[in-house]
C-alpha cells in the first residue's frame, strides 16, 4: 500500500514529465537544427586560396561560401579540416551542387583528409596533427565558440613550431582536425538547451561506435607507419625522439571535450588498454618493449560526460602496468570541480537511463551514475591554479625572489606587444619553461629514470600538478593514464576548455612528449 507522501507526491511529478514533454515536443517542432552537414566545399588548397584567412581572429568572409568550405587554412600557419557525422554515425551524403558552389561532398571528408594528409607527407612535410571532438551544445557552423577556440589554438600551434624550427629551420605542418556531430540540435538557448541532453548523449554513443572509428584509426595508422619507416623499422614512443637524428614524421595531439571525449575515448581505449596489456602478456616472449606504444603522442579528455563503468577496464589495466622507466602520460582525462554539466546534470541524466539496471555491487551502481573524473578511487592527480602559499592570479614575475619562471609573460601580457618584441617574449616563454621542466625533472627523476613518489610540479603560469597518492607509490608517480580533478580556477565551468591558465599547462605538459627524458 503507497504511503500518504508517496501518493501526494504523484500529481507533482506527473506535472513535471507532463511540462517535459511539452518542452521537448516544442523544441522539437518549434527549433530544430539542421540534419545535415554545415562543411559541404571541399577546397584544394593548392589552386584555390579566395577563403583563406590572414589570421584566426578574422570574422567569417562575406563572400558566399567561405562558411562551408574544409579545409580553412591560414597562410603560413595551419589547416583546418572537418569531419561531420550525423545522428547515426554515418558521413553525410552529398548533395547536388549549385552552378556557383564549389563540389559538395561531405562523404568524402575522411578520405579527403587523408589524401591532403599523405599529399604533404610524400612532399617531404612533417607534420603536427591537432585533433578536437567537439561535445554538447557545439556544432560545425563558421561562428560556433569552439571552432573559433579551435582556430586560435592552431594559429598558436603554427606559430610555436616556426618559432620551434629557427631561422632557416624547417617547423612542422600544423594540420588540425575538427570532428563534427550535432551536439547542438535545437536552435534555442539554455535552459531549454539542456533538456537535450538525454538525446544527445545517445546520438554521441551512436558516433562513437560509427564512422568515425574509421577516422580514427587511419590517423593511428598513418602515425605508425611513417614514424616506424623514419626510424628504420623500430616502434617510435614519442619519448625524447624530437631530439634525435630523425625526428618522428607525425605528431599527434588528440582533444575531446564532453560527450565529444565519449566520442573520441571509445575510438582510442582499446588501443591503449592493447598496449598497456602488452608488457604482462607478452612476457618473456621477447617482443615486449620498454615503453608503451602510443597511438597518439597524448588523448586528452577536458570534462569528459561518459559513465566511469567504460573507464573501469582502462582503470584495470593501468593500475597492473609496472613502467620501466619515465613516460609521458598516454592519456589525460581532467574535470573541473566547477563542472555543473558532469558533477550534477550527468548522474541525474543517468539515473534516468539506468532505471532498469541492475549493479552487481554498490561500486558499479556509482560507475554507471558518474563520469570518471567525479569518482575520488579513480583520480590520480590534482591541478590547481597555484602553488600553496602564492597568492591566485600571481605571475612569478620578480627576478631574484625564489619563484619558478622569473620573467615569464602571461596571454594578457603578451596581447600587449607586437612584432619583433612579441617574438622576443614568445621565445623568452619558451626558454623558460623548457628550462623549468628540465629542473623539475633534474630533482625528481631517480638514477633509474623513474619519478619519485609524492611528485609535485609547478608550471610556468602559476598551475600546480601533484599526484594522489596510491599503495604503490613509484607507481603512482609514474602512471601513463591520468585522472585529473581540477581547481574551479584553472577551469571555471563545463566549456571553459580553451582559457590562457588551462593552456598554458596543457602546452606544457604536451612538451614533455618531444623533449623528456
Amino acid at each position: 500500500m503507497k504511503t500518504d507522501a508517496a501518493s501526494a507526491a504523484q500529481p507533482f511529478a506527473m506535472h513535471i514529465l507532463q511540462w517535459l514533454s511539452i518542452a521537448l515536443l516544442l523544441g522539437g517542432l518549434c527549433a530544430c537544427a539542421p540534419n545535415s552537414a554545415y562543411r559541404t566545399h571541399r577546397v584544394d588548397l593548392n589552386k584555390d586560396a579566395s577563403c583563406q584567412r590572414a589570421s584566426a581572429d578574422m570574422h567569417d568572409d562575406p563572400r558566399q561560401g567561405c562558411g562551408s568550405v574544409t579545409p580553412e587554412s591560414v597562410r603560413g600557419l595551419y589547416e583546418l579540416h572537418f569531419v561531420e557525422f550525423d545522428d547515426q554515425g554515418w558521413l553525410f551524403p552529398n548533395t547536388p551542387a549549385s552552378a556557383d558552389a564549389l563540389a559538395t561532398n561531405p562523404s568524402d571528408q575522411i578520405d579527403s583528409l587523408m589524401d591532403r594528409l599523405t599529399s604533404l607527407l610524400a612532399k617531404g612535410e612533417d607534420l603536427s596533427i591537432v585533433v578536437f571532438v567537439h561535445g554538447w551544445k557545439h556544432n560545425a557552423q563558421a561562428d560556433d565558440a569552439n571552432v573559433r577556440e579551435f582556430r586560435a589554438l592552431l594559429e598558436a600551434a603554427g606559430a610555436e613550431e616556426r618559432d620551434r624550427a629557427g631561422p632557416g629551420g624547417t617547423p612542422r605542418k600544423v594540420v588540425g582536425v575538427y570532428v563534427a556531430w550535432r551536439g547542438k540540435s535545437w536552435t534555442v538557448p539554455d535552459p531549454l538547451l539542456s533538456l537535450t541532453f538525454w538525446a544527445r548523449k545517445e546520438a554521441a554513443r551512436r558516433v562513437s561506435i560509427g564512422s568515425s572509428r574509421e577516422l580514427f584509426a587511419r590517423l593511428r595508422s598513418l602515425r605508425t607507419h611513417y614514424n616506424e619507416a623514419q626510424s628504420a623499422g623500430a616502434l617510435q614512443t614519442g619519448a625524447a625522439s624530437e631530439k634525435a637524428g630523425a625526428r618522428p614524421r607525425i605528431r599527434t595531439l588528440m582533444i575531446g571535450h564532453s560527450f565529444g571525449g565519449l566520442i573520441l575515448y571509445a575510438a582510442m581505449s582499446g588501443s591503449l588498454i592493447e598496449s598497456l596489456a602488452a608488457q604482462r602478456d607478452l612476457a618473456g616472449t621477447g617482443k615486449g618493449t620498454e615503453l608503451a606504444e602510443r597511438p597518439a603522442d597524448m588523448i586528452l579528455l577536458i570534462n569528459p560526460a561518459f559513465e566511469a563503468s567504460r573507464y573501469e577496464a582502462l582503470y584495470r589495466v593501468s593500475l597492473r602496468y609496472r613502467p620501466t622507466r619515465f613516460q609521458p602520460p598516454l592519456l589525460v582525462s581532467v574535470t573541473s570541480i566547477k563542472d555543473w554539466a558532469t558533477g550534477i546534470a550527468f548522474p541525474i541524466g543517468r539515473s534516468v537511463n539506468t532505471l532498469f539496471e541492475r549493479e552487481t555491487t554498490g561500486e558499479q551502481g556509482t560507475a554507471m551514475k558518474k563520469t570518471p573524473g567525479h569518482i575520488d578511487h579513480y583520480l590520480t592527480h590534482r591541478l590547481y591554479a597555484h602553488a600553496p602559499g602564492e597568492a591566485p592570479g600571481r605571475d612569478n614575475a620578480k627576478p631574484g625572489d625564489g619563484a619558478r619562471c622569473a620573467g615569464w609573460r602571461s596571454e594578457a601580457e603578451l596581447k600587449d606587444l607586437h612584432g619583433e618584441e612579441l617574438g622576443e617574449a614568445v621565445r623568452q616563454n619558451k626558454k623558460l619553461e623548457a628550462e623549468d621542466a628540465a629542473e623539475f625533472f633534474r630533482q625528481n627523476l631517480t638514477p633509474g629514470y623513474l619519478l619519485k613518489p609524492n611528485w609535485a610540479r609547478t608550471f610556468c603560469g602559476g598551475s600546480f600538478l601533484t599526484t594522489v597518492g596510491g599503495t604503490d607509490g613509484v607507481a603512482a608517480a609514474n602512471a601513463v593514464i591520468w585522472n585529473v580533478e581540477v581547481d574551479g580556477d584553472v577551469i571555471k565551468n563545463h566549456d571553459d576548455v580553451m582559457n590562457p591558465v588551462f593552456l598554458a599547462f596543457m602546452r606544457q605538459l604536451y612538451g614533455d612528449v618531444s623533449t623528456h627524458p
